[in-house]
């Protein structure tokens, strides 16, 4: 920790990245701003929603940029996504199916009984759900432009070492009253290219690709009756998020995904955890 002192102290340094465990995100993250510095940071940002926000606050309060890594908001099939709804392509969303289907190896978590980080919930803040599945969960909301309202879900550990969930199913309800089933595994044999979205509206469907993979974005219109497989480019999206944040400090403008956008998607997780803990339906605040 001294070298992120010198670091930190080092005036000609204006901006830095923060990867690390998720439970020493928040607190370096705010030695960061504390210290006048940008910062750009990896997901989650923090471990709940109130630390995430406290984080934008004072990122603000010092007329800094903070940034979280949400890669995947800078992805072709994201982009796409997000201006076929905007442009009304399926109408108002109403059910929407998130598939986070992984096949992680055992070493992910550590070696036999020496387990890293990931495999504990003090350290993490949670598996699959707050590792996976909070990509899934940011990028509807932000092709969407919807809140999360409640949360009905259950979570067990069948495979991973730790005291984390490697497997989950959720129920969950949208600002505008539509339904999202949530079903994610970081074990299931054989899995590839199978972390998808489906979004069915009022007036059309469209299946999001896994953004690693290859398949087409696919685009169902009622009024037709017609299934159209359209073209996916598929950029380098880490590289275009960090692209973004970087204009951002630059030009003084907003950055791609922020504290809010963290705290929206920690509120949702966290939602996810609390009613598979106590079985009841718990509202996203």
């Amino acid at each position: 920790m001294a070298d992120v002192d010198v670091v930190l102290a080092t005036s000609s340094v204006t901006t830095v990245y923060v990867g690390l465990p998720h439970v020493l995100l928040a607190p370096t993250v705010e030695r960061a701003l504390r210290a006048g510095k940008h910062v750009l940071a990896e997901k989650p940002l923090a471990l709940d929603a109130q630390e995430a926000m406290r984080l934008g606050a004072l990122a603000r309060s010092n007329s800094l940029k903070l940034c979280v890594f949400y890669e995947l908001r800078r992805s072709g099939p994201v982009q796409a996504a997000r201006k076929l709804i905007a442009d009304g392509a399926i109408g108002e969303p109403r059910l929407i199916r998130l598939r986070t289907i992984i096949d992680k190896p055992l070493s992910y978590w550590g070696t036999p009984g020496a387990t890293n980080w990931r495999a504990h919930r003090a350290e993490a803040g949670g598996g699959v759900v707050m590792m996976n599945s909070v990509h899934q969960l940011d990028t509807l909301r932000y092709v969407t432009g919807l809140d999360y309202a409640s949360a009905m879900a259950a979570t067990a550990t069948f495979t991973a070492p730790g005291d984390v969930e490697d497997t989950a199913s959720a129920a969950l309800r949208l600002s505008n009253g539509a339904i999202v089933s949530l079903v994610a595994s970081a074990h299931t044999p054989g899995a590839s290219d199978e972390e998808t979205i489906e979004i069915d509206g009022t007036v059309g469907r469209l299946n999001l690709p896994d953004p690693f993979g290859t398949a087409p974005i696919r685009l169902y219109r009622k009024a037709t009756a017609t299934w159209e497989d359209l073209p996916t480019s598929r950029p380098d999206s880490h590289r275009l998020m960090l692209e973004s944040f970087v204009t951002a400090v630059e030009a003084g403008t907003d950055v791609p995904a922020g504290a809010m956008d963290a705290a929206a998607a920690l509120s949702v997780v966290n939602a996810i955890y609390e009613s598979a803990r106590t079985g009841r339906l718990v509202d996203v605040q």
